[in-house]
């Protein structure tokens, strides 16, 4: 299988097209669909701005085919009613699969703590500052 045909069935599995590839990879308009029509290689720049964009992408498969084309410290999360599916009705439904990566899960657990700390600082900010409120109202009204 040619690295253009790789990138085909990893754009499949991911429900990706050449136009998708190429706006967030940062490719030259139109390159992954010739690569793709010509059955044209990729050269390293390209391959690497892929592998840089798509992380979950094993860099040993895709570039000689060598082991699974996922990564195996990726989750993939399906959205297909299976055990390990995810409710995503939080801004529309996703259908297929997507994946996320060990690294990007734990950063994203790492931002919800940081998130509930502000809100509690916040909480706490607030509730002095109705105490306070509270406070010159008596005053007030003496």
């Amino acid at each position: 299988m040619t690295i253009t045909e790789r990138l085909q069935t990893y754009m499949e599995f991911k429900g990706l097209n050449p136009n998708k590839i190429t706006v967030e990879a940062g490719l030259s308009i139109g390159l992954v669909g010739r690569a793709i029509k010509n059955n044209s290689g990729l050269n390293s720049d390209t391959i690497e701005k892929i592998l840089l964009t798509y992380t979950d992408l094993s860099s040993e498969w895709f570039t000689s085919e060598l082991g699974e084309m996922i990564k195996p410290n990726s989750q993939v999360i399906n959205s297909n009613g299976s055990s390990n599916s995810v409710n995503s009705n939080i801004n529309g439904n996703v259908n297929g699969n997507f994946t996320i990566s060990h690294s990007e899960f734990t950063g994203m657990i790492e931002l919800q703590a940081e998130t509930i700390e502000r809100l509690k600082t916040s909480q706490d900010q607030l509730t002095e500052s109705m105490r306070q409120v509270s406070l010159l109202i008596e005053l007030l009204n003496k």
